[in-house]
């Protein structure tokens, strides 16, 4: 059933508007399908595929592997270097939540000695 699917094959058509008639279309056909003549084993002639006249060279296909391998190596490096600058961020950020912790901390015990020294002091002058 596949086999007999992907062995039909149509000859590519586009369509040209007529000028007096803007409705009416003309389908136009490639004129080598035209003038072919039909064999019993035209369908799976792989001489006249669109695959096998563009199918690339070993040399090509060897010359893109290593094109995309390169820039896949290239874009791995850029993702490892995001990776870090986020994970320096998300560090960095988080120190910083620490510091100002900390600071608050420091901050709240000096007011809470101030208030405290000032409550004892005037006690004494009571």
């Amino acid at each position: 059933m596949f086999m007999a699917a992907a062995s039909v094959q149509a000859a590519p058509t586009v369509t040209t508007m007529d000028v007096n008639n803007p409705l009416a279309t003309i389908p136009v056909t490639e004129p080598e399908a035209l003038n072919a003549p039909p064999t019993s084993n035209s369908t799976l002639d792989i001489n006249r595929t669109l695959a096998a006249q563009l199918q690339p060279s070993k040399q090509a296909l060897s010359d893109a592997n290593q094109e995309l391998l390169s820039r896949n190596a290239q874009l791995q490096r850029q993702v490892n270097d995001l990776q870090t600058q986020a994970n320096v961020l998300v560090y960095e950020s988080k120190g910083q939540i620490f510091l100002y912790g900390a600071f608050t901390v420091l901050i709240s015990l000096l007011v809470g000695i101030f208030i405290s020294w000032l409550v004892f002091v005037r006690r004494e002058r009571w």
